[in-house]
């Protein structure tokens, strides 16, 4: 059987001056207008006109094409690119002096065992939150309102999809059923959930666990008694089972914006936050229905404990993901300090050790054609690395996924036009991307299926900023093996990390 094989586009900007986004065209525009201006002005005298006509354009070409790279920094990027970057690091500076620290301790509880809202406090990077409690199928979950992002979200945690232990075909089939998940929720205009996200968490265990509870268990009184054989048979399954160093956990989270519809329908099922909880809740119930159509196994949804217990084990990898009795407040850590512009750093209370963290943006997807699996670099190959992994895919109905496709398909076959007239060689990969999205609007149009918007983003932890350096090269060498190009987010780390915390953040 011939293995399918999957493409993707390239996005092309649709601007007036090459790339560029609508910012770097009014830099651009404005340097050669202002030339323009100032020759005029001072015409009289040739010298100072030339001065003034071309200065200007100098300043405007050097801000938007000139690339470079501050202390402390791994990315080269333009000063326009920096400027964004540099006035959020600025800000998050001046609001907690650069290092967050959690009021939850010094709070305490109340006398009903309850933290106080002072005690309910987010770190640099992450929008408010409110946490409601709501029953999704007899089963307790948490639905996480965020008022300054204006979205709801809620997460199911699903058993390993296994894509590299299936055969070519049942390969293709969990993907095609993954595909009829989106579409039910991207192809109806009217519902609410237009945003799902994909969680990958991959975390050290101790592969010597087993060994050391057996030789508890020995030493224990409790089996002083036990007679031989049993004790021996025990020993004869323990060797039997293989343990990994690796632990998997793998999160599915629905996103929906607060419209005027949403709180409506929040209104007919409650009062307040409790109405909207209570309406997203239905919509987790349906995403449970339509994972379990797509051959995936549900293990629970995230309740307070479970939510809690993933969000400190991501600042904290030495905080049990399993350990689900910490409070909402203790779901940060101590301290998270946000100076570095390299990384961010945390630490949690009672500790003197510290876990650095770093988040890379994927900025380019495959532009040849690559197998299902084409993400196992990231997934499994990194054993001796902490890492989450987030795709986050902002769907759309079919209609408008063409017309975005026509766009991008008449952009790029504009460009290599004015290529071929320059008698310029066509990029290969730019040939390969152009028919990737042609195909993709031909798939688009006769399926009617709906469309997607796909980011991603891989956060990495280490003990210390030189293992995260290291680490970096691991992990910039394995996307390149998934054949992806990835943008260390300098400055902005903090900001960067929520998005690969289960709130389906990162994407416009």
């Amino acid at each position: 059987m011939s293995t399918r094989t999957y493409q993707f586009g390239k996005h092309r900007p649709t601007g007036l001056v090459g790339h560029r986004d609508l910012g770097e065209q009014v830099v651009l525009g404005g340097g050669a207008a202002t030339g323009i201006l100032l020759g005029y002005l001072f015409s009289g005298a040739t010298a100072v006109a030339a001065i003034g006509l071309v200065l200007p354009i100098l300043i405007a070409l050097v801000i938007v094409y000139a690339p470079y790279r501050p202390t402390g920094t791994s990315q080269r990027r333009t000063l326009y690119r920096w400027w964004r970057i540099n006035r959020y690091h600025r800000k998050a500076i001046r609001r907690t002096g650069g290092v967050w620290t959690s009021p939850a301790f010094e709070a305490g509880v109340g006398r009903d065992g309850t933290p106080p809202d002072a005690a309910l406090a987010e770190p640099e990077g992450v929008a408010g939150m409110t946490w409601v409690p709501v029953t999704v199928r007899g089963q307790k979950a948490v639905v996480v309102l965020q008022p300054e992002a204006g979205c709801v979200t809620a997460t199911l945690e699903v058993a390993s999809p296994g894509l590299g232990g299936k055969e070519v075909a049942e390969q293709v089939v969990a993907l095609e059923r993954w595909g009829e998940l989106l579409d039910a929720f991207g192809n109806v205009e009217e519902h609410p959930v237009k945003r799902i996200q994909v969680l990958a968490r991959q975390m050290k265990s101790d592969p010597y666990a087993h060994q050391r509870f057996i030789a508890q268990r020995d030493e224990s009184a409790a089996t002083a008694d036990a007679p031989q054989w049993l004790k021996d048979s025990y020993d004869v399954l323990a060797n039997a089972v293989s343990t990994s160093a690796e632990e998997h956990r793998y999160y599915i989270t629905i996103h929906a914006r607060f419209t005027r519809d949403l709180a409506a329908e929040g209104a007919a099922r409650g009062s307040g936050d409790e109405g909207v909880a209570a309406a997203l809740a239905s919509y987790l119930e349906e995403l449970w229905s339509r994972a379990e159509d797509a051959d995936l196994s549900v293990i629970a949804p995230l309740d307070e404990g479970r939510m809690t217990a993933f969000i400190r084990n991501s600042y904290d990898p030495d905080h049990a993901i399993w350990d689900t009795d910490l409070p909402q407040a203790h779901a940060f850590p101590r301290n998270v300090d946000v100076r570095n512009g390299a990384h961010v750093a945390t630490r949690a209370a009672g500790s003197t050790d510290t876990w650095v963290h770093a988040t890379a943006a994927v900025v380019g997807w495959p532009t040849t054609p690559v197998g299902p699996d084409f993400l196992s670099p990231l997934l499994i190959g990194m054993p001796d690395v902490i890492r989450t992994i987030s795709i986050t895919q902002q769907l759309e109905p079919n209609d408008k996924a063409v017309e975005r496709m026509l766009a991008e398909d008449t952009n790029n076959q504009a460009e290599m036009h004015r290529d071929r007239q320059r008698g310029k060689n066509i990029d290969p990969r730019d040939q390969i991307a152009a028919n990737a999205t042609g195909s993709r609007g031909m798939s688009l149009a006769s399926s009617g299926a709906a469309g997607s918007a796909t980011v991603g983003y891989i956060t990495i932890s280490a003990r210390s900023a030189e293992e995260l350096e290291r680490t970096k090269r691991t992990t910039r060498s394995r996307a390149r093996n998934a054949h992806l190009q990835i943008e260390w987010l300098d400055l902005e780390h903090a900001r960067a990390f929520a998005t690969t915390l289960p709130l389906a953040g990162g994407i416009k």
